[in-house]
């Protein structure tokens, strides 16, 4: 992989930076990854802990101008509605994280960063909407951090990148549209067209039954977007066996078109959250409360990160 991917330290500065959180997932990755760590009361803070040293890690390396998280909220979102099977299998959220969800919106309430959210969307979508709403702002780098993969469709040559934590919650990758290309053979605009062939079990996203990673990438690698797939298809079935794919996928993809589209419908992150987001409310550059932040590090028994408060 090429060192953007690996090193945070390859992101320019002459730029302003917005950085946006995605913070279920960066709360979910760190609940999985820490211990089960507890506060001087008995309160679980295992996964608090690990997301607010996320959030000190990229307030002191990528040092941004700009500040905001965006949250999940329980309600069903709009894929729940167009889809009663959406994420079904995903077992209830364990009830000592429920509560350091909610201490989250305290530690970045301390930090005077403001939280985005929206009934019926989830929080990419919100992330999605602040991208969009940005895209004409001249010499601004926005960064989304995650702890999951599924923001990387929002990825946009070096203007829009994700930083996102590979192992536990200090080991990152950074990716720019050329490292997604590296990684699956597409850009990042392709991402929802392959999720909707192989699907994604993790959302119980049913895409292409028989069709995975393997064959979905040669098919969008070769053919573009499941639209153009069965334009392509309806054209010229040859080619298709040129390109390696057997007859027996191509009866498949002829027989679960719309779950192919349906599916991707799915997983697109949709930008069109009724959110009004300012930059200018979401300036940061070391503006915290520091007294406040140490009386609750010190409440959560947080005292190693207390010395990196910045």
């Amino acid at each position: 992989m090429k060192s953007f991917m690996s090193k945070e330290k390859s992101i320019k500065h002459q730029r302003r930076i917005l950085v946006l959180l995605d913070a279920h997932a960066i709360l979910h990755r760190a609940f999985h990854a820490l211990p089960s760590f507890t506060s001087p009361q008995g309160e679980p803070t295992g996964a608090l802990y690990g997301f607010t040293a996320v959030l000190l890690k990229i307030i002191r390396e990528l040092k941004p101008d700009y500040l905001a998280a965006c949250y999940d909220l329980p309600e069903p979102t709009f894929r729940h509605i167009a889809y009663e099977k959406y994420k079904i299998q995903r077992p209830k959220m364990a009830d000592e994280l429920v509560p350091q969800i909610e201490k989250s919106r305290e530690i970045l309430s301390v930090f005077k960063i403001p939280i985005f959210e929206h009934p019926g969307f989830e929080a990419d979508d919100i992330l999605g909407a602040i991208v969009d709403q940005l895209k004409n702002e001249q010499d601004l780098q926005i960064i989304i951090a995650s702890g999951d993969l599924d923001t990387l469709q929002l990825v946009k040559n070096d203007e829009v990148l994700v930083y996102t934590l590979r192992k536990g919650v200090q080991d990152v990758l950074l990716y720019n549209e050329a490292a997604v290309k590296e990684r699956f053979g597409f850009g990042p605009k392709l991402l929802p067209d392959f999720k909707g062939l192989r699907g994604d079990p993790s959302d119980n996203i049913i895409g292409v039954p028989g069709i995975g990673d393997k064959t979905a990438k040669v098919l969008v690698q070769r053919f573009g977007s499941i639209e153009n797939i069965y334009k392509a298809l309806k054209q010229d079935k040859l080619a298709f066996e040129k390109a390696g794919i057997k007859p027996r996928i191509i009866k498949i993809l002829e027989d679960h078109k719309e779950d192919a589209l349906f599916s991707k419908t799915l997983a697109e992150i949709r930008r069109d959250a009724p959110i009004a987001f300012s930059l200018e409310n979401a300036a940061w550059r070391g503006k915290f409360d520091a007294s406040k932040a140490k009386d609750i590090f010190q409440r959560l028994g947080f005292k190693t990160l207390i010395d990196r408060l910045p």
